[in-house]
């Protein structure tokens, strides 16, 4: 997989809008396997973002869902698919503002998606 850092730079777009990608700067980074959430910045505002590597439709429906039981944060899989250094994939989109309340959000979900996919794992090899 990649080897991203704080400060260093990673390339979105938006392919379903013709958004080719560019350069944003990693602002904050969470990695648990196949679970990666980043916080960025192009300079002037900052956004994130939730997905996970490899993984049908199906499985993020069901970690979208059991996100929501386990953490009581409604998060959703979105529609709009995102291009993250040439690989398209569907985020996570969950309520969050840049306030001390919703501060630990990003990384509750971030956990708690990476536990329901550990787990669902276990389940197949038993």
């Amino acid at each position: 997989m990649h080897h991203w850092q704080v400060g260093g730079t990673i390339n979105i777009g938006w392919p379903d809008f013709g958004v080719p990608e560019r350069g944003y700067t990693i602002v904050e980074y969470e990695q648990y396997g196949q679970v990666f959430r980043a916080r960025v910045t192009d300079g002037n505002k900052e956004g994130g973002f939730l997905v996970v590597y490899q993984c049908p439709d199906v499985v993020l429906e069901m970690l979208a869902e059991q996100a929501t039981q386990a953490t009581g944060i409604k998060i959703i899989v979105s529609n709009l698919r995102c291009s993250i250094d040439g690989t398209v994939l569907r985020s996570f989109d969950y309520e969050w503002r840049p306030t001390p309340e919703y501060a630990h959000r990003p990384s509750a979900l971030t956990h708690a998606i990476a536990d329901s996919l550990a787990a669902m794992r276990g389940h197949r090899d038993d």
